[in-house]
């Protein structure tokens, strides 16, 4: 892989993507070709824990269970840094790790649930803040067209194990870390085990591709539907 990767995660105070106010974002760069890391992002993020001026401004109001997952406070809160400036300094991380400075050779994003998700949150961010790109609508801060979503990654190399009753990234930890402990939520650490988890499989991948037939692999005819 000629581009690197950035595996990253928001800490928010509410589950809804398109209204939750992010109140911390980490990542980690990721070497495309090594897979190894090359640079640590983290920061917490000011929200307006007022729930009638969080709503008067069209943002969802700090959830208590929410605070409770991540183990933050209203107080921690609303001294962290404000978003635009949080977010201009991850961009510029971002930036560090686009080697020919365009769209396509742009980091890939990745993470636990992104596409359901961080990604939706992005694209809010760099609409607000930038990079923007007005005429597709979307976020011009990552790779226009690869993202790694490790839920369904993950879900495509377990679907036929039966004894598998969820795929949270809590049930991940529990299934394959010997220390883990339930503690709360925080983006760092999810960001780290979610690139340990992407690692594993993107090692596998490649494994397993260096003995896969694909070339003319129906040529006989013989396909599945």
């Amino acid at each position: 892989m000629n581009k690197d990767i950035i595996v990253f995660d928001f800490e928010t105070g509410g589950r809804d993507p398109h209204t939750c106010q992010p109140t911390q974002i980490a990542a980690i760069a990721i070497d495309g070709r090594s897979l190894k890391p090359k640079g640590t992002f983290n920061s917490e993020i000011w929200a307006e824990t007022d729930d009638e001026k969080a709503i008067k401004k069209g943002l969802g109001p700090i959830e208590d269970g929410a605070l409770k997952v991540t183990g933050k406070t209203r107080e921690g809160i609303s001294k962290a840094p404000r978003p635009k400036t949080v977010w201009k300094k991850f961009c510029n991380f971002v930036d560090k790790y686009n080697w020919k400075g365009t769209n396509f050779f742009a980091p890939i994003a990745a993470g636990y649930n992104i596409l359901g998700y961080d990604m939706i949150i992005v694209d809010r961010l760099c609409k607000e803040y930038g990079p923007w790109d007005d005429q597709r609508q979307k976020q011009k801060l990552f790779h226009q067209i690869n993202k790694i979503d490790m839920m369904d990654n993950y879900y495509m190399w377990t679907e036929g194990d039966p004894s598998i009753k969820t795929r949270s990234m809590d049930a991940i930890r529990e299934r394959m870390w010997a220390d883990y402990n339930g503690s709360a939520h925080d983006a760092l650490q999810d960001v780290k085990d979610t690139a340990n988890l992407m690692i594993k499989f993107m090692k596998t991948h490649r494994a397993v591709y260096r003995n896969l037939k694909l070339e003319k692999a129906f040529a006989d005819g013989n396909t599945y539907i």
